[in-house]
């Protein structure tokens, strides 16, 4: 590549050298963010060349695309439910899976004011989401990591109805009940072949012990004295966790359910106590 190669050339060029390891999409949402055009735009202005420090900064990025670092982590964004969320290397990519969450609370919680908290809430993806779609709620997001933590204050920014504390799951909140507790917990297992593909998300928000049920089982347990007597714990689980998951709901005393993504996969559980 040269300093005088045009956005259609590099494209080229770009998608060559990336190989399966990306797509045309990527390469084009990397020249839009190395140009600060949207994709519309850049499509638009095929001609347009890049200047040698334009250039620089996509041919290190794109590296790193090869390398098999994440867009999301390149570009400093997802898109979730309705908005676009900023990430770091501090959280999670927010998953279109995880959007069953937020149509499930949506759907099942129709009173006016209700207190929702997000557990270990990484970009804020959830109750950014949930705090927007319901302004005349109180949400809360807690992470025990203050890196995530910022991030998700940085997705938040604006909203009244929104508050963040750092926290292990419900540690510190002994005297609070909620009408709806929710996360998406870290759920895999320490051994799992799945997490090479993942090894540039923060382990910590992935892994946990017990065959990954560790986590789920504390807030499981925490959550029964956390909750109004009407109020819902809904938990995300990896995709072959819902049965462990209801059990261990069943076991304390909850009265669960096993809900489903739009794949049709197993994905989360939602439980309430005496009803």
């Amino acid at each position: 590549m040269t300093e005088t190669d045009s956005v259609a050339v590099l494209t080229t060029k770009a998608k060559q050298m990336l190989g399966d390891t990306g797509s045309r999409l990527d390469v084009e949402l990397l020249l839009g963010h190395c140009l600060e055009l949207t994709r519309t735009a850049l499509l638009a202005r095929s001609d347009q060349r890049l200047s040698p420090t334009q250039l620089t900064l996509f041919k290190a990025m794109l590296e790193q695309r090869r390398a098999g670092v994440p867009l999301a982590y390149l570009l400093n964004r997802q898109a979730f439910w309705t908005s676009e969320f900023k990430v770091t290397a501090d959280t999670l990519i927010p998953r279109a899976d995880t959007e069953l969450l937020i149509a499930t609370i949506l759907e099942r919680c129709t009173q006016p004011d209700c207190t929702l908290i997000d557990l270990g809430t990484g970009s804020g993806a959830i109750a950014v989401s949930i705090a927007k779609e319901r302004p005349h709620w109180t949400v809360i997001g807690t992470d025990q990591c203050s890196r995530a933590l910022n991030v998700a204050q940085d997705n938040g920014r604006n909203l009244s109805n929104l508050y963040w504390v750092q926290a292990n799951w419900l540690d510190g909140f002994a005297d609070a009940r909620f009408d709806i507790i929710v996360a998406n917990p870290p759920y895999i297992a320490p051994d799992d072949a799945h997490l090479p593909a993942l090894r540039y998300e923060p382990r910590q928000a992935l892994v946990a012990a017990d065959g990954g049920l560790e986590d789920l089982k504390t807030i499981i347990s925490q959550a029964k004295g956390r909750l109004t007597e009407t109020g819902h714990l809904l938990l995300e689980h990896g995709y072959n966790q819902q049965s462990a998951v209801i059990d261990a709901m069943t076991a304390l005393g909850w009265h669960s359910e096993g809900l489903r993504d739009l794949s049709g996969n197993p994905r989360a559980v939602i439980g309430q106590l005496g009803t």
